[in-house]
């Protein structure tokens, strides 16, 4: 039977619109992968991204790509494998070939697996018969989740186990119905892929396979078919099923090696890895998978109007959607500790819910209702979405960050590379080495009165160089770790702590330490009591910078043109913490500046670290601003100010964060002027702690 030509018009327009309104939203999600780009930082469960990024960074470090590859947070050996390496070699690659750091390279493979796990989903929703022109409703749902629009460029395996699972998932179909070889090889390697890299991943999406291949096998029963299918069926999983037993054997041996791992082997952690009958019925557990449902993959009103369509209008596709919620929702009780705590795990699952939403819209524009209805869904749906991911995801993948923290800064620049982290107090949190670029033995809180364990991780040891011991506030046989860390070289005494954690670093190196965390002034740390400080040879005096070494004037490198004098009361720093260079100018600062005749314009940023002006300090202890000021210096004790302002951030919220400074001013002959920073009104220094951005004069 022919379809009648307006009706092919109206398909054709109908596919048009969906599939120009799928391009809109892959051009949306595109632009959030962007977002953030050049952070350091690992936004989104971080402590997990961390633990995939440090392997990353020491499989290149090394040059190891084993499959026994380092994932150095648990001290020697340092291998503790939980995934077959496959993501952290690709990003390896990616970012040795593209010249990338690793961190977008990360970003760069997961975006891609997720754009790759589309046109699966585009083949499944052919394979449930949805006509070609309507799948793009679906991909349009699933690009717009704000999990996905968050998720899909994290530094993780989960996109790239997601991508050989559906791959698997049509590849095993296809080759079973086709008995095509090119199809079977896909399923071989697509199973592999997804056995290896993530097992529970590729578990989930044995579930709709598996119903797939039971539903074929009976209805081939009456005419033999069943015992081909059953052949091609063994022939796409056999590979994928012994190279994942494979693993997990491989993988638990070389943890077992290790004496702080012993905890992540595989009968140790059976009862979170499966859970209990206890777990899976937790109140707690479902309360929390409960909010990532309805919050973050996608939106509860949203998903509630669907469930009324659904009942209402898209009757003859509830057999599909309902077989999608049941595989969305079997992993939640298979795997309900690890989907209780961890959010990231709903990569794998949140596709079918999405998926199942989508489907509700196919059956609603199936339902023969007016094309304005199925497109007023549609934007309500994605639009949804959008605006949900604006508000749960979008500031915390957006916020500039240099990743890490003062303490990662400092552990940075105060050990050596080749040197190894003692850490407490951080479970096995990967956060802290990882951003500080260094090994480390954490001990976490059950082994740090273990003697058993501690002797055979700090014997482990023996001949590796430690650079610092950080313990953290509650460590319990605080004594016998400081203890044990003096014998490898570490100072009994701690040097400085960040907010509650305190850091010992090597004896042998104290003094030099001392000043360098002088010269580089990293913010927020606290000298501990009994650290004697040296005088800042540099403070106190006015300086001719030309007789300054060439490491002294190293302080003056961001100003064009350099001071030729200065005096500074507390002696001047550069301090790079926040992740700018800054130019330390606690009162009293003058920097003395030689310029030509001419006009110029003084151009620079000041800023009050906030610490100064906390709203929980009390009026007498915390900054009464600071005064910044332009002046000419001309013949004797002729001066002229041509710019005044005071900084006051405690009583002026404007005066908070950086505030620009452009002095435009004219010089008849060629002289000097000077760039003062003093006390507020009160004459007060407490906690002037203010610092000035590069300082530029041109000329015009």
């Amino acid at each position: 039977m022919s379809v009648p030509s307006s009706n092919q018009d109206s398909s054709r327009r109908e596919s048009v619109f969906f599939l120009a309104f799928f391009c809109g939203c892959l051009l949306f999600h595109g632009w959030a992968m962007g977002e953030g780009w050049s952070n350091r930082n690992l936004p989104g469960v971080e402590y997990r991204q961390a633990q995939t990024a440090i392997s990353a960074y020491y499989i290149r470090q090394n040059h190891d790509f084993s499959p026994a590859y380092p994932t150095p947070v648990l001290g020697k050996p340092w291998s503790i494998p939980m995934e077959f390496p496959l993501y952290q070699w690709t990003v390896v690659g990616v970012s040795d070939l593209t010249g990338l750091n690793l961190t977008k390279s990360g970003r760069l493979v997961s975006i891609a697996c997720f754009y790759l796990c589309l046109p699966a989903v585009f083949l499944l929703l052919g394979r449930m018969g949805v006509v070609t022109g309507r799948r793009w409703l679906v991909l349009a749902v699933l690009v717009t989740s704000p999990f996905y629009l968050f998720y899909a460029r994290a530094f993780l395996i989960e996109t790239m186990a997601l991508m050989f699972s559906l791959w698997f998932w049509v590849a095993f179909e296809e080759t079973v119905e086709t008995k095509n070889f090119r199809w079977l090889l896909v399923a071989m390697l697509a199973g592999s892929g997804a056995g290896l890299v993530k097992v529970t991943t590729f578990l989930l999406y044995l579930l709709p396979a598996g119903w797939w291949a039971l539903r074929k096998l009976w209805q081939g029963r009456n005419d033999r078919r069943w015992r081909s299918d059953l052949v091609w069926m063994i022939l796409a999983v056999a590979l994928p099923f012994a190279l994942t037993l494979w693993w997990l054997h491989f993988a638990d041996g070389i943890r077992a090696l290790n004496p702080s791992a012993r905890f992540l082997l595989e009968a140790n952690l059976r009862d979170i890895t499966l859970g209990t009958w206890t777990t899976r019925f937790s109140p707690e557990l479902w309360r929390l998978k409960w909010k990532i449902i309805t919050e973050k993959l996608s939106w509860w009103p949203l998903l509630s109007s669907g469930m009324v369509v659904l009942l209402l209008l898209a009757r003859q596709r509830r057999a599909d959607i309902f077989r999608l919620l049941l595989w969305f929702s079997a992993v939640l009780v298979i795997f309900p500790v690890l989907y209780g705590w961890h959010e990231y795990y709903f990569n794998a699952n949140g596709l079918l819910l999405l998926m199942a939403l989508g489907l509700v819209l196919v059956g609603l524009a199936e339902s023969g209702r007016p094309f304005w209805l199925v497109g007023l869904a549609l934007v309500t749906v994605t639009g949804g979405q959008v605006c949900r991911y604006f508000d749960v995801y979008y500031e915390e993948q957006s916020r500039p960050s240099i990743g890490g923290d003062q303490l990662t800064n400092s552990l940075g620049k105060l050990t050596k590379p080749d040197e190894i982290l003692l850490i407490t107090g951080q479970d096995w949190n990967s956060m802290t080495p990882y951003y500080a670029r260094r090994r480390a033995l954490m001990i976490r809180e059950d082994v740090e009165q273990n003697t058993a364990q501690l002797d055979a991780a700090f014997a482990a040891l023996a001949g590796e160089k430690i650079g610092a011991l950080v313990l953290g506030p509650a460590t319990r046989g605080r004594e016998d770790i400081i203890r044990r860390a003096a014998a490898l070289g570490i100072d009994p005494r701690p040097i400085y702590r960040w907010r509650d954690v305190s850091v010992h670093l090597p004896l042998a190196r104290r003094k030099e330490i001392i000043q360098t965390i002088i010269d580089t002034g990293i913010d927020g740390l606290v000298w501990e009591s009994g650290v004697e400080l040296p005088g800042n040879p540099l403070a106190g005096e006015w300086f001719d910078t030309a007789d300054l070494s060439p490491r002294q004037r190293e302080i003056f490198r961001q100003m064009r043109p350099q001071p030729v004098s200065f005096f500074s009361t507390f002696g001047p720093i550069l301090d790079g913490s926040t992740g700018r260079l800054l130019f330390g100018a606690h009162p009293v600062t003058r920097l003395v500046f030689q310029l030509q005749a001419g006009k110029h314009t003084l151009r620079t940023q000041a800023w009050f670290a906030p610490a100064a002006y906390d709203e929980s300090l009390a009026e007498s202890q915390c900054t009464d601003g600071a005064e910044i000021s332009v002046t000419l210096l001309g013949a004797g004790e002729e001066r002229k100010t041509v710019f005044t302002r005071v900084l006051d951030p405690r009583h002026q919220t404007g005066d908070r964060g950086w505030q620009q400074i452009e002095v435009a001013f004219a010089l008849e002959k060629s002289g000097k002027i000077e760039l003062f920073v003093g006390p507020g009104p009160q004459g007060q220094d407490r906690r002037d702690w203010v610092s000035l951005g590069p300082v530029v004069i041109t000329n015009h």
